[in-house]
């Protein structure tokens, strides 16, 4: 089992924006993207073999599964701030990223730096549960949606990769306590809002969210060795 935080660190970035009046018709004024990080402790547990190759190195496998609830909103949607046909745009969105499950396969390999002692490096495929949000209203004036007011929630399990290490004691019998550290990478998530506000002459609500998608997990552990 293991305790511990997760950091997400996720790049929001804008594009296309009521892509129906073309190019130049929406033109930002706050930039593209924006940061929208969380923090959240962290449930798991890990289970895994290793062999003993030589008398200092011990290679191995694990596998690994955890739940936090990383969640973060922003208002407005970072890139949708600007003017629409030259006039400000108001009613802008509001969106949030949130990550809940998270698992991984690696492969590791430790040095004994002292018979009960493992330093070790591990590496491997990493999956994360990621939900994205948007949501606006239709307000009086140059509203950002005029189409129709909108909530949408889009989920997706994304597959990346992993990188880390950590410290391993033999504290007594056979348990083992462990303090850990892991990047992930996500890549980049790419989903298009408000379609369903319509895209015909007079409309067009959408816009197109390009989320890239990183973890810091460190956690402390203990497992039991048969």
């Amino acid at each position: 089992m293991s305790l511990g935080a997760r950091w997400a660190a996720n790049d929001w970035q804008t594009s296309d924006v009521s892509p129906n009046f073309g190019a130049g018709a929406f033109a930002p004024t706050a930039g593209t993207g924006g940061a929208i990080d969380s923090v959240a402790a962290r449930f798991g547990g890990y289970l895994g073999y290793n062999a003993q190759i030589s008398t200092s190195w011990i290679a191995g496998v694990e596998t690994d599964f955890g739940w936090a609830d990383n969640k973060k909103t922003t208002n407005p949607v970072p890139g949708t701030t600007g003017l629409f046909f030259g006039a400000p745009l108001i009613g802008l969105p509001s969106g949030s990223a949130r990550e809940t499950w998270d698992g991984s396969l690696r492969g590791r390999l430790g040095y004994l730096v002292a018979p009960a002692i493992l330093v070790y490096g591990t590496g491997g495929v990493a999956w994360q549960r990621l939900e994205l949000n948007a949501s606006c209203t239709v307000v009086p004036g140059n509203s950002f949606c005029f189409g129709a007011s909108h909530n949408e929630t889009r989920t997706s399990t994304r597959a990346g990769w992993t990188v880390g290490g950590g410290v391993e004691h033999m504290i007594g019998g056979h348990w083992l306590a462990r303090v850990d550290y892991r990047y992930a990478d996500f890549g980049t998530w790419t989903q298009t809002f408000f379609a369903a506000g319509g895209t015909g002459i007079g409309f067009d609500d959408r816009f197109t969210a390009h989320v890239t998608a990183r973890t810091h997990t460190a956690t402390v552990g203990i497992a039991y060795k048969f």
